[in-house]
C-alpha cells in the first residue's frame, strides 16, 4: 500500500485554514476536515452523540439530530463540561482521520491533509502522528473581521478564541506557517509553493 505523506493544517477563528485546504484539494491532495468527520455523528443513534446527549441533556438536540449552535452555546457556558465534550470527541475524531488515512492511501492523492482547529490545544493531540504540521495565521483585527462578515456572533468569536493557543504558540509548534492577512489570490500564491514542496516531499517517500 502507498504511504501517503500527511500534514495537519490549523489555525485560529478565520485565519483561512478552510481554504487553504480547498486549496490543497483542488490541486490533488486528499484532504479530511475533523469538524466535518465528528459532525456525521451528531445524532442520538451513534456512540458519539449519545454519550453528548448524556452529558448535556435533550436542549442540545434539534429532531434526532445535535444542534451544533446549541451544543455550542452549552459547553462554552460550561468550562468542565467542555473538556469532558472534548473527551468524548478528540480521540472519536482522531480515530476518524487515521481511517481516513488509510482509505487514501489506496488513491491517487499528491498528499493527505487534514484539517484539525484543535491540533496543539487537545490533550489527545494527534500532532506526531503527521509527518508535518502547519499553522494559517491572520492578524486578530483581520480574523475578527471576517468571522463577523459571516454573520457569526461576536461572544462566540471571544469565547472559542480563549481556548486556542496564541498565534506565536502555534508557529512555534508548526514545520510550516501561512501568513493570511492579504488577498486570496495573495494567499493562493503562498499555498501553491507549499503545496509544490509538500508533493515533492511525497515523491521522496
Amino acid at each position: 500500500m502507498l504511504k501517503l505523506f500527511s500534514v495537519a493544517v490549523t489555525g485560529s477563528i478565520a485565519s483561512g485554514k478552510s481554504t487553504v485546504c480547498q486549496f490543497f484539494e483542488r490541486w490533488g491532495a486528499c484532504v479530511v476536515d475533523a469538524d466535518r468527520l465528528l459532525h456525521q455523528v451528531f445524532s442520538v443513534e451513534t456512540p458519539v452523540g449519545k454519550k453528548i446527549c448524556s452529558l448535556f441533556g435533550e436542549s442540545i438536540l434539534k429532531g434526532s439530530k445535535i444542534d451544533r449552535l446549541r451544543l455550542a452555546e452549552a459547553a462554552f457556558s460550561h468550562p468542565q463540561l467542555l473538556e469532558k465534550l472534548e473527551d468524548i470527541c478528540h480521540p472519536y475524531v482522531n480515530e476518524a482521520i487515521k481511517c481516513e488515512y488509510e482509505k487514501a492511501c489506496k488513491g491517487d492523492f499528491a498528499f493527505f491533509a487534514a484539517e484539525v482547529p484543535l491540533l496543539f490545544e487537545s490533550r489527545f493531540s494527534l500532532a506526531p502522528w503527521f509527518d508535518a504540521t502547519i499553522v494559517v495565521t491572520a492578524d486578530e483585527e483581520v480574523a475578527l473581521k471576517r468571522h463577523l462578515k459571516k454573520g457569526l456572533a461576536m461572544d462566540q468569536y471571544v469565547k472559542r478564541i480563549k481556548r486556542q493557543l496564541s498565534s506565536l504558540l502555534k508557529r512555534e509548534k508548526a514545520t510550516y506557517t501561512i501568513v493570511n492577512n492579504g488577498s486570496l489570490e495573495e494567499l493562493e500564491q503562498n499555498v501553491k509553493k507549499l503545496f509544490l514542496e509538500l508533493k515533492s516531499l511525497q515523491k521522496q517517500l
